[in-house]
């Protein structure tokens, strides 16, 4: 798969009150690097640009090891690459999971889940790939809790609890606000049920995608919209992560 990184990634700058003398890493040398190592790239998304200079922007970059493909409990570990273009912000690696049955990718955020900050005065060829090699393995070790999700079974009113904080949120990341009901709608039979883990794919899917159709306190008819900023998309799969380690 060939994806084309974002103008940032290839184009760095300085960001204001570093030395001259600071190595600013470029995002291409970091997946160059990685590449050359068995992975592989499945996602660029560039995130919202900062107001004081539109060129200055966050990017992340979702890869697989190639060795690491198999699927576990129906999803492949993954490595999340956060980077800035500017030097501004740490290089960052954090694991994630690609769910197989709707593609959907989960970002996992757990105080014992290893995650990865490097500054770029600190990175290297070989710092870049001990930490992914950290991360990736994290990232099966998430894939191996989904089983602790499995076998957790909420009731109504636990499911019905689950989507409304999960609703509280969405409600503080990108303001939207909608019904627990409709989060708990499944999609597909495949997610019908009182899982956990089904819970949290039903309502983490209603909130990306969007689509749901509700209504408003006033009675307005509205169609949600799915989540395509880079920087809401992460925490709220981050948060609906710990909120669902919360309920078991």
């Amino acid at each position: 798969m060939t994806l084309e990184l974002p103008v940032a990634a290839r184009d760095p700058l300085q960001s204001e009150g570093l030395s001259n003398k600071y190595q600013v890493i470029h995002t291409t040398d970091v997946i160059d690097i990685m590449t050359e190592h068995d992975f592989i790239v499945t996602q660029v998304h560039s995130m919202k640009p900062r107001v004081r200079d539109p060129r200055i922007v966050e990017h992340f970059i979702r890869l697989r090891h190639k060795d690491l493909s198999n699927e576990i409990n129906g999803t492949i570990p993954e490595v999340l690459v956060v980077n800035s273009n500017d030097g501004s912000t740490s290089l960052r690696m954090d694991a994630a999971l690609f769910r197989l049955i709707c593609g959907n990718g989960l970002i996992v955020k757990s105080a014992d889940i290893y995650s990865s900050r490097l500054r770029h005065v600190d990175v290297t060829e070989e710092s870049v790939i001990q930490e992914s090699q950290k991360v990736i393995a994290a990232a099966q070790l998430a894939a191996q809790r989904i089983e602790k999700f499995q076998r957790k079974i909420l009731t109504g009113n636990r499911m019905y609890d689950f989507a409304l904080d999960a609703n509280e949120i969405a409600l503080k990341i990108v303001g939207s606000n909608m019904r627990a009901g409709d989060l708990l709608n499944a999609r597909r039979e495949e997610d019908s049920g009182g899982e956990l883990w089904k819970v949290l794919n039903r309502v983490q899917e209603n909130l990306v995608k969007g689509g749901i159709t509700y209504r408003t306190k006033k009675g307005r008819r509205m169609t949600s919209r799915g989540i395509t900023g880079a920087t809401p998309l992460v925490q709220i799969n981050e948060r609906l992560w710990q909120l669902a380690e919360e309920y078991l």
